[in-house]
């Protein structure tokens, strides 16, 4: 099998009880976050990226990699947190950066 390195590190995000709580604090008939199923995303980056200084990258991104978090649970965004800042964001999530990335797929890769 062969591996193609891709061109492009990566934000490994998982999130922390105060966002598990966010979630769960929603009375609307859906269903409840669990962190059983709902465990990590993993965000692309460029590789040119300095993944050492992770806080400097997650500061440039957050915005975008936070209102993911926010929407992939709830889509109304009047009902988001309205402080959304680095410290509340490293708060309800665990980042970690890889630098290196690897493809094992056989398929083309494909982007909607």
């Amino acid at each position: 099998m062969t591996m193609e390195f891709l061109n492009r590190a990566a934000l490994v995000v998982r999130p922390k009880q105060p966002y598990i709580d966010w979630a769960n604090a929603f009375d609307d008939g859906g269903p409840q976050y669990d962190p059983d199923l709902h465990q990590v995303k993993i965000f692309l980056i460029d590789e040119a990226e300095d993944t050492r200084d992770i806080k400097k990258v997650v500061r440039r991104l957050r915005p975008a990699i936070f209102e993911e978090e926010l929407n992939s649970w709830m889509r109304d965004p009047d009902v988001w947190p309205p402080q959304r800042t680095l410290k509340v964001f490293l708060d309800w999530f665990q980042v970690e950066a890889c630098e290196l990335v690897l493809d094992l797929g056989k398929r083309p890769i494909d982007y909607d």
